[in-house]
């Protein structure tokens, strides 16, 4: 009876973990937010998007940054698919600004300012595709 009970308890610990893995790798992806009334959308990629986000973020006229990747062809990929360099993905931030504060040509010197677009595919420490250097072109 004995070893029953511990099996029993072991089978409803391995079940319990495997819920919890399941409900892991069923990621949702946020809805990027739209441009409010007469505000712009810039893309730009330069390593990891945590440090170009924080930068971004502190320029006056920014009202919010955005962190995803831009470039690849996988649709809504996970950070470990765009890590494994077969996504075609950058990390990247998407910038929501006020042009009438700041231009995108200042968006553009901060983003030049804020890495070294001549090392390629690699930002500090960070290496691989998915940390190059993109300045992503919208039409208006």
């Amino acid at each position: 009876m004995k070893i029953f009970k511990i099996w029993l308890v072991g089978l409803v610990f391995l079940s319990s973990c495997m819920d919890v893995t399941t409900e892991k790798n069923q990621q949702r992806f946020a809805d990027l937010p739209s441009p409010k009334p007469n505000e712009k959308v810039a893309t730009f990629a330069g390593g990891c998007f945590w440090a170009l986000a924080e930068g971004m973020s502190e320029l006056k006229g920014v009202d919010r940054v955005v962190s995803g990747y831009s470039g690849g062809t996988v649709k809504n990929p996970t950070y470990e698919e765009v890590c494994s360099d077969n996504t075609g993905h950058a990390e990247s931030v998407e910038v929501y600004y006020d042009p009438t504060v700041i231009s995108y040509a200042q968006l553009s010197e901060a983003f030049f300012y804020a890495h070294d677009p001549t090392t390629l595919n690699r930002q500090g420490p960070d290496e691989g595709a998915d940390y190059r250097s993109v300045a992503f072109y919208r039409n208006p």
